[in-house]
């Protein structure tokens, strides 16, 4: 199954734009940022600690738009294209995306305490708790990718108001929206199954370098995430390689079970249980983070509702 990142985003009434010191600075910190989440996917596999590194991106990136946004002092036009409205489909694009990592999260842990009581009861009784054992591994995570859920199929983002501080703002938050629909689609496949994620449009955004080069880092990205998909082979439900290091344990366990080798099935206990355990810290540490950003959006999120009452009196 293949899929584009941006299936229906475009950038509308982009035109040669001379970008404000804050805009600039904006797109150029999150390239930075995305280019540091391409070299560790080039260099190391799919990941807890990966999608962490992503998670964290986004957050930085949360509190560097809601910075700019409240420094800018636009007023709210009530308009579709308006920023206010931008901002609040970003903001509820991220928090999708946290709610659908929690999902599947919880999923990924609920297989791993599966794999630990069967482990648990192969230890007293190996025929019975190999049959949990095989039940565990067979289990599948019933979690599925809805583009809609994750906010790929909101339509265009139109770039409103003719003054300059407008179109720079328009900007920003098309790069904002535009990393979140990619990362949002890169971690959920990373996390629920393994799905080759192809970007159009590459020259989208030539007229703006400092857009532009944002636009070629989540290019690269992608394509570095598919090479690592394309990499898996086929059937592989589940690209994280904690995941998967967890998976061979137990067939190897199985193996050895059904070689009746005592010494080498007490070792392959022992290695599936350190698996298990490092699965269940990783699991943790990017529950804690995704948990930051949500956070983050719901703040932003009341910081621009108090600014949207405001302006209304």
């Amino acid at each position: 199954m293949e899929g584009s990142a941006l299936p229906c985003l475009r950038c509308q009434g982009i035109s040669s734009t001379l970008l404000t010191e804050d805009a600039s600075t904006f797109c150029t910190s999150l390239t930075e940022d995305l280019k540091g989440l391409e070299l560790s996917l080039a260099k190391d596999s799919i990941s807890i600690k990966w999608s962490l590194e992503a998670m964290s991106v986004l957050k930085r990136m949360q509190v560097r738009l809601l910075a700019l946004l409240k420094k800018s002092e636009l007023p709210i036009s009530y308009e579709a294209e308006d920023w206010f409205e931008q901002y609040m489909q970003e903001s509820a694009s991220l928090l999708d995306l946290c709610n659908s990592m929690k999902s599947a999260l919880y999923g990924i842990n609920r297989s791993r305490m599966a794999v630990e009581l069967a482990v648990h009861k192969l230890s007293e009784d190996h025929e019975f708790g190999l049959e949990r054992l095989q039940k565990a591994h067979e289990e599948i995570l019933d979690f599925r990718l809805e583009k809609e859920i994750l906010g790929l199929d909101k339509g265009g983002i139109l770039l409103g108001g003719n003054g300059r501080d407008d179109k720079n703002m328009g900007i920003v938050m098309f790069a904002a929206k535009t990393t979140v629909a990619v990362l949002s689609w890169l971690m959920i496949s990373a996390m629920i199954s393994p799905v080759p994620v192809k970007m159009e449009d590459k020259e989208l955004t030539s007229s703006i370098p400092e857009l532009q080069q944002c636009m070629e880092m989540l290019t690269e990205l992608t394509g570095s995430f598919d090479n690592r998909i394309s990499s898996l082979g086929i059937g592989r439900e589940v690209a994280l390689v904690e995941h998967e290091m967890v998976n061979e344990a137990v067939e190897e366990l199985q193996a050895q079970v059904a070689e009746k080798n005592s010494h080498s099935f007490l070792d392959g206990l022992e290695k599936l249980r350190t698996r298990s355990l490092e699965l269940k810290e990783g699991i943790e540490r990017l529950g804690t983070v995704v948990e930051e950003v949500f956070e983050e959006a719901i703040r932003g999120r009341t910081e621009m509702l108090d600014i949207f009452r405001n302006a209304s009196l």
